[in-house]
Order: C-alpha cells, then structure tokens, then sequence
C-alpha cells in the first residue's frame, strides 16, 4: 500500500512546467526552460516512475535532459527519487507531451542505465518537499573538460517546482558549472495528477 505522501509527490512532480516569468524577469540569468515528467505505467518500474524530459522553450520538441525516475519510499519515510538514463532516447523523444501515452507503454527497464549516485532524497516539510542528491560525490558529471560531481537541491510544492544543479570539483569542491544566481524556479502549466491517481497497481 502506497503512503500519502509518496503519492502527493509523485502527484505534485507530474506536470509540464515553466519558468517563463523568472526568465522574462532576469533574462540576463536564467533561460527559458520546459520540463515535463509524466507518469509511467506501474508495469514499467513495478512502481511509481516518471518520464522526464527539460527543454529550451525555443526548442522544446528537443530535449537536451532525457531520465526516467523512480519514487520509492523507505521505512524511515524518506522517498528516494532514482535516476535512469535510456540507453536510447530517439523512439520516446516528444513522449511526455503527447495527448496519449502509448509510446511510453513499451519502456522496460533493460532500455535503461542506472544512475544511483544521482538519487534524491526528498522529505516532507510542511506544504512542501525538500530533497537532495544523496551525499557524496557519486553522481559524475563530465562537463567542460572536467570531472565534476553534481551537488543538486529540490523542492516541490502542489503547483511550483524549484531546483538548483551545482557541478563541482572532485578535488576541490569548487563550482565548475551551473547557476550561480540561485535556483529555477518552475510553475506547472498543465497537471498529470490524474494520470498518477488513476495508474493500476497489482
């Protein structure tokens, strides 16, 4: 049986959302950017999953961050936000905006890679969700010409969604990439919720 909670924040993830008035505000600082998650089927991950996908608005029809996530709650009551990347992404490229989910229907888990240095830990706090990327420097990424860990922060509430990715120095833990004027602050434009509440579960 699935808690409350890991069903509000699967519920509250599943939208497509936008920071166009962040980015109409402070142009010179943050892009304009789409980032839609829908739910999956429960036969895909045999659980809660989203498929992901972050765009430039002038571009949206191609994705520049493709994953797959998957929410799972512990006993502790913290929901671990695994990561996937496809091994693949040309036959769901544009699946997460269609009036139909059919394509996603096919994904299975063995077109996937796992990420689990990439994990976020989320916790309830209130009206809101504050995760993190699990500590540690697991979660690699290689971005202009180094080596760099990714040190990422979230929270969700019912209609916004707000992070910020740091990439940092293995050695040094000095910023490398990412935003250096606080987080995106994204607002869901159109609600899957629905989509979450109505998945079959065994």
């Amino acid at each position: 049986m699935s808690s409350h909670n890991l069903v509000t924040l699967v519920s509250w993830l599943a939208g497509d959302f936008s920071n166009r008035e962040q980015a109409w505000d402070a142009p010179a600082f943050f892009s304009h950017i789409r980032l839609c998650m829908r739910p999956l089927p429960w036969h895909v991950l045999e659980g809660y999953g989203l498929y992901s996908e972050q765009a430039d608005d002038y571009d949206w029809a191609h994705p520049y961050r493709i994953v797959v996530l998957n929410l799972v709650e512990q006993p502790d009551g913290i929901i671990e936000c695994r990561n996937y990347a496809l091994k693949d992404t040309a036959p769901y490229l544009g699946a997460a905006r269609e009036a139909e989910r059919a394509r996603l229907h096919h994904l299975t888990l063995d077109q996937m890679e796992p990420l689990p240095g990439c994990t976020f830990l989320f916790k309830r706090e209130g009206d809101l969700f504050r995760g993190r990327v699990r500590p540690g420097k697991g979660c690699r990424v290689f971005r202009k010409g180094r080596d760099t860990y990714l040190d990422g922060e979230a929270t969700v509430s019912a209609d916004s969604y707000k992070s910020i990715d740091r990439g940092r120095d293995l050695e040094n833990d000095e910023q490398v990439w990412g935003s250096v004027s606080g987080p995106f602050h994204f607002t869901k434009q159109v609600d899957f919720a629905s989509e979450v509440l109505a998945l079959a579960r065994p």
